[in-house]
């Protein structure tokens, strides 16, 4: 189990794809009994045929006995046909053959003297297969067959209900009461030790495979489970040989390499990043991937070691740090912001009742009546800029003061329109056009104060970016979870590369400006969980679409809730 077919990860050996074709054991049993089955008529039946006088290989006997050698012949070959059937079938197909060789051994016996032939030891060999086969019961089972056969056979050629072979003697078919006694004797006595002991090999046998089995189960088992526990590791893991080339990788280490685990695998590991298979500690270096991209790698190694304390090479395990050197960065850099929002924040504070101070001044010098009409001007100018100032310094008090969202259900519409006045006020020739869709009902649980601060600032900068005579539109919408604005102004638009830094505290195209505006409004959004985007406008321009979701106790209980007490509005802001 790996990303490439051709390199198992970390896989045992053993645990290959052999064990997809082996065979059944039973199935392998029978196969051999059938193997032993051929072998033995060959020899003893074949041999007995050979050894015959030339003169009588036609009489009864030697046709008997290649009767009986086809027979056994043309029953393996059958059940070599059907040996590969279902268990069950197979178990069928066992007894059968038992059955077969004992009749088999049966007809031997009666054309070998009967109960005096010297092959009555087939029955034991029937006996020991059985034990193999099928344990000790089994054994003890085709004991009593061949016993119940072999006396069968003794007494029926003694007494006469069967006639021996014509061309055998009589006499080998009916000895004397004590050499028949004595013949049954010593054969059944040797068939029922035969049988015992097969019956107890037979039942070592059986428990000896039951944990053979449950320990290659429990093998087989561990193997997978240690197969699924490499697959699923979100690190990085290569083995090393002594010469510090791959031996084995896991898919996550294919995947962070970018590179097919066959191209991986007898290449050194210091083509991707240099790395000392001596060291234990945890160490972060520059590594390249396969397609020659740099990225961050912290990885540890330690001695790869046989079962006998033998060091064969080393096992490495590395992590791709990317995204954690992005989150340090921007963590840093959040840092560093907070730090300048806190003196940004210090500073309008301190530098604000000082221009109050300076516009009231100007204020009284331009109504002396001593004063020249371009005095006077020049004052305007003053006391504009002055304005200016103190609209900056209550966005940075604004920007660096984290306050919280107190959120209402309230209609959007009049919202739009009070902004949107404020912002005609400032003399400039853009028009301003409300599209409220679908009606005047639309509502949003917003804080007003902080949506009118946002509407504010995108007006603003759409004002200041559209040319005169153009329009500014503003659109709102909602849906069943959320409420969607949109700001499209007709001005030269958002380079590509700069819309995923405009919201960036400080990072502003305009001349005079110190980018501020679009960092508060970022802020706000964030504080009502919501989103938004700055997208190019068609066929010019571009859009601000901001989306506010619905409160989290409204979303989960349709139960309106109490009005919640406002806090009052910042004394300078133009809202």
């Amino acid at each position: 189990m790996s990303a490439e077919p051709t390199s198992p990860p970390l896989a045992p050996r053993a645990s290959g794809g052999s064990s997809a074709i082996a065979l059944d054991p039973l199935e392998r049993r029978l196969q051999l009994g059938l193997l032993g089955r051929l072998t033995v008529a060959t020899i003893v039946l074949g041999g007995t045929l050979f050894l015959w006088r030339g003169d009588e290989i036609g009489s009864f006997t030697p046709r008997a006995l290649s009767a009986l050698l086809a027979i056994a012949y043309a029953l393996s070959g059958i059940e070599a046909l059907v040996i590969r059937r279902p268990r069950g079938a197979r178990e069928r197909v066992g007894a059968l053959h038992i059955l077969v060789d004992l009749l088999l051994a049966a007809g031997v016996v009666s054309l070998t003297g009967g109960a005096e032939s010297g092959l009555t030891l087939l029955f034991g060999a029937v006996i020991l297969f059985a034990a193999s086969v099928g344990g000790g019961r089994l054994a003890l089972q085709t004991s009593g067959a061949a016993v119940l056969l072999y006396t069968i056979l003794g007494l029926a050629f003694a007494q006469g209900w069967i006639d021996a072979p014509p061309d055998q003697p009589p006499s080998s078919y009916a000895p004397s009461a004590a050499d028949l006694a004595e013949a049954l004797l010593r054969n059944l006595v040797g068939l029922v030790v035969v049988g015992a002991l097969a019956a107890t090999l037979g039942d070592r046998i059986e428990r000896t495979r039951t944990a053979l089995a449950e320990a290659e189960a429990s093998v087989v088992g561990y193997a997978l489970l240690y197969e699924d526990i490499v697959r699923s590791l979100t690190s990085g893991l290569v083995t090393l040989d002594t010469e510090g080339r791959i031996t084995t990788v896991n898919p996550a280490a294919a995947a962070i390499l970018r590179a097919e685990a066959r191209e991986l695998r007898e290449r050194p590991l210091s083509d991707f990043f240099p790395v000392d298979p001596s060291a234990t500690d945890r160490h972060e270096t520059d590594g390249v991937r396969q397609d020659g991209a740099r990225f961050p790698v912290g990885f540890t190694t330690a001695p790869l070691r046989r079962a006998s304390g033998e060091t064969t090479g080393a096992l490495v395990i590395f992590q791709d740090l990317t995204e954690i050197e992005t989150l340090r960065r921007q963590a840093e850099h959040a840092s560093r912001l907070a730090l300048l929002g806190a003196l940004a924040a210090g500073l309008a504070h301190e530098i604000r009742n000082p221009l109050g101070a300076i516009a009231g001044s100007v204020e009284l010098v331009r109504d002396a009546e001593a004063l020249g009409a371009e005095d006077r001007k020049l004052l305007d100018t003053v006391l504009k800029e002055t304005d200016r100032l103190s609209e900056l310094v209550s966005t940075m008090l604004e920007v660096g003061r984290a306050a919280p969202a107190i959120r209402e259900r309230v209609p959007i519409a009049p919202i739009l329109r009070e902004v949107g006045e404020l912002v005609r006020r400032t003399g400039s020739e853009v028009r301003i056009e409300l599209d409220l869709t679908p009606d005047e009902a639309i509502e949003g649980d917003v804080d007003p104060q902080q949506l009118r601060q946002v509407l504010w600032n995108l007006l603003r900068n759409a004002v200041q970016f559209a040319p005169d005579g153009s329009t500014v539109r503003v659109r709102a919408r909602r849906d069943e979870a959320a409420l969607e604005i949109d700001v499209v102004d007709e001005g030269p638009g958002i380079d590509e590369a700069d819309r995923d830094h405009v919201f960036d505290m400080f990072f502003t195209r305009r001349r005079h400006g110190l980018g501020l505006g679009l960092a508060l409004v970022k802020r706000i959004i964030d504080a009502h969980g919501g989103t938004i985007q700055a997208l190019a406008g068609a066929p010019r321009g571009s859009i601000f679409r901001l989306r506010l979701p619905d409160a989290p106790e409204r979303r989960s209980s349709p139960e309106p809730r109490s009005p919640t007490p406002r806090r009052p509005a910042p004394s300078r802001h133009p809202t």
